[in-house]
């Protein structure tokens, strides 16, 4: 598991799509039941998010289409606009630990299964009233019908037949290898609420670089799956490590609330220096391990090599697969032992994890002024995989971005670009990990220090189109270094 960590008609006015979405038949048995299914709608809204630089889209279809004909200014003015769209309104669930998949809920995973019963873009409209403003569901069907024809081009066309055939053969496959019910057994494990009567729907959407894998991409929002593939490929047994990976984050995701609250009494009382981050990467090193269960049940033994393309996240997973697949086929919850182990381990294998950006990205604010604030983010996005992140803007009188880059909770990563002078004297003034060096608002710079709290990183520029350099020289210096906390930037 490698990479982990959603027939067009021309459209005129009034003019509709005329086929349903594809769907195969659902395999079930002593575990959820599970369908695959093929949705033009729901492949052209994942397309447009793909582009826009979602977290949940495939990087090689994004690349695909910057390096087509289709990104032109126009196709980036519309993009800018979708981004600006409040398309995926959220909202806190009380009594959950703070930060975790099942504190916050949100409106995507509905939207996404309306997308996928769809059968054309106005019928789109019709399942989603109420679930956004109709400013917004308006707003969404301008964007969608105009990348309709980048969309038939490049995803649609090419590669809709070939969904169809790769539909009907997964399904079959899992069901002839009982892989839901084998599923029930991690369900198990992580104390889920998870009914068998609750089919999860894995949605097959074209991946658009070259490649000859079944799929290296895929994730999750309620129980629709939605997984980037190469629709020629019949590499199942890799794929369903992938596919189950992210089922797997919708288990957690799905614990019961109490269990939760436990878990976080459990990582966070420890002793360890590391705690937090065992917990942060609790998620995806579980998640892994899952997905590596799972190839093992249908070849007799997990990969060899690289399950993750992460080092933290590869390393952890492996070193947990016995612990945790003890646990699965003993049919034992996860419990407080459980923890004290894992964090134990974690201890032995990353010794640096308070120092190193690839850990400390994981869980990050970004908290910045930057006009486009989608492109500062996405810059350091494409260096750094993050399991959790919060983006904050204005910083000026900003009490929340305050209170979090204070709460030792995650990475500040503070960047200026504008009002620079106003900025940097409001920051020292309110977090004291910045009042120890001399900040001088002309210069270009980054600094990477150790506060009371934890580490800080504040980028301060003049030009945004230095933040991706930024970002490749954090990647490259790969750990906070206190004898050299302050870079200058050309």
């Amino acid at each position: 598991m490698k990479c982990l960590q959603f027939l067009w008609c021309l459209l005129v006015a009034g003019s509709a799509w005329a086929q349903a979405p594809a769907v195969g038949p659902a395999v079930s048995g002593s575990g959820p039941a599970v369908s695959v299914e093929v949705s033009q709608v729901h492949s052209l809204v994942r397309f447009v998010e793909t582009l826009a630089g979602g977290s949940g889209g495939h990087a090689g279809s994004r690349r695909a289409f910057e390096k087509s004909r289709f990104n032109t200014p126009a196709a980036r003015r519309w993009l800018r606009r979708y981004q600006s769209l409040d398309y995926e309104p959220s909202f806190d669930r009380e009594g959950y630990p703070t930060g975790w998949l099942g504190s916050v809920g949100s409106t995507m995973p509905a939207y996404l299964a309306a997308s996928a019963d769809a059968q054309d873009l106005a019928d789109l409209q019709r399942r989603t009233v109420g679930l956004l403003p109709n400013e917004v569901l308006v707003s969404l069907d301008s964007v969608y019908r105009y990348f309709l024809p980048t969309f038939d081009t490049l995803a649609w066309q090419p590669h809709a037949a070939e969904l169809r055939q790769l539909r009907t053969v997964y399904a079959q496959y899992l069901g002839q290898q009982q892989l839901m019910r084998k599923f029930g057994q991690l369900r198990t494990f992580y104390g889920s609420v998870w009914p068998d009567a609750l089919p999860y729907r894995i949605q097959l959407n074209p991946q658009l670089d070259a490649g000859k894998d079944f799929t290296n991409h895929a994730w999750v929002s309620g129980n629709v799956v939605l997984l980037d593939c190469h629709p020629t490929s019949r590499d199942f047994v890799g794929g369903s490590a992938v596919v189950f990976h992210e089922m797997s984050h919708s288990l957690s995701a799905q614990q019961q609330r109490g269990l939760q609250q436990q878990l976080e009494r459990w990582y966070l009382g420890s002793a360890s220096p590391n705690r937090r981050y065992a917990y942060n990467l609790m998620e995806e090193a579980l998640a892994t391990v899952a997905g590596e269960w799972i190839y093992a049940q249908q070849t007799g033994q997990p990969e060899t090599g690289e399950w993750y393309h992460d080092d933290y996240i590869n390393r952890y997973a492996h070193a947990l697969y016995p612990l945790m697949t003890g646990y699965v086929e003993r049919g034992q919850p996860i419990d407080s032992l459980f923890v004290r182990q894992a964090i134990s381990t974690f201890d032995q294998v990353f010794p640096r994890a308070a120092t190193e950006y690839v850990n400390l990205f994981r869980n990050v604010l970004y908290w910045t002024n930057t006009a486009d604030y989608n492109a500062a983010v996405l810059a350091f996005r494409d260096q750094f995989r993050s399991n959790y992140t919060r983006t904050l803007t204005p910083i000026l009188a900003s009490s929340k971005g305050v209170e979090i880059a204070q709460s030792g909770e995650c990475l500040p990563l503070i960047i200026v670009t504008r009002e620079n002078k106003a900025t940097l004297k409001y920051l020292r003034q309110q977090l004291p990990a910045l009042q120890a060096v001399r900040l001088r608002p002309e210069q270009n710079f980054v600094l990477s220090t150790m506060g009371p709290n934890g580490p800080v990183i504040l980028v301060n520029t003049h030009d945004e189109k230095q933040l991706s350099a930024v970002a490749e020289l954090l990647k490259q210096q790969g750990h906070l270094d206190a004898k050299r906390p302050l870079l200058l930037l050309k």
